[in-house]
Order: structure tokens, then C-alpha cells, then sequence
């Protein structure tokens, strides 16, 4: 799952919504954890909550079971408070909303 870079691609409201810094920043968390070797599921889930000016990432998956929390310091953009999904469909990789599906 999620190893076709070329084929990611995002909602409209992704790219209305959350700023290119933030985008970069979940797909290089699916990317260290297929570097890792570590199986991923095809659903990504990211719950993105703003703390203290940094942008606090939950990052999960069912299938198998894993949680990773990481805290980024933005250098172009303001930490935001949502939830996002990424899909692998072996075809191709979207990041949209839950509320867009």
C-alpha cells in the first residue's frame, strides 16, 4: 500500500483547506512508515489538533493496529484542528476529508 508516489491526489477542499506544508507533511508520514517496512493499512487517519503554535498529528490505522503521535513545528502556515483520510485504492492515493466521502 502506498508506494505509487505519482498517483496522489487530494478533494478540492484538501487543497481549498489545508496548505501545501500541511499536505507534505502526511504524505511523509505514510513515506517513513513504508521506508520502515511497516505494513499499512489502506486507510490513513490523521487527527490534526493545534497546541501551543505547533501542529500536534495523530496518525492511525486499523489493520494492523498502530498509533504514532508526532508534534511539527509550520513554517509557512498556522496549525489547524481537523480530521483527514488517505486511501489507498492500489490504483491510485487520495487525501480528502471524512465528511467527503
Amino acid at each position: 500500500m502506498f508506494s505509487d508516489k505519482s498517483k496522489r491526489y487530494m478533494t478540492r477542499m484538501i487543497d481549498e483547506v489545508v496548505h501545501v506544508e500541511i499536505q507534505k507533511i502526511l504524505w511523509d508520514l505514510i513515506d517513513k512508515q513504508r521506508k520502515n517496512d511497516l505494513e499499512l493499512d489502506y486507510l490513513q487517519v490523521f487527527e490534526l489538533k493545534a497546541q501551543h503554535g505547533k501542529q500536534h498529528i495523530i496518525h492511525r490505522q486499523e489493520v494492523p493496529e498502530k498509533e504514532e503521535t508526532s508534534i511539527v513545528p509550520l513554517h509557512s502556515t498556522q496549525p489547524i484542528n481537523t480530521t483527514i483520510w488517505c486511501i489507498d485504492s492500489r490504483d491510485y492515493q487520495m487525501m480528502f476529508f471524512p465528511e467527503d466521502y
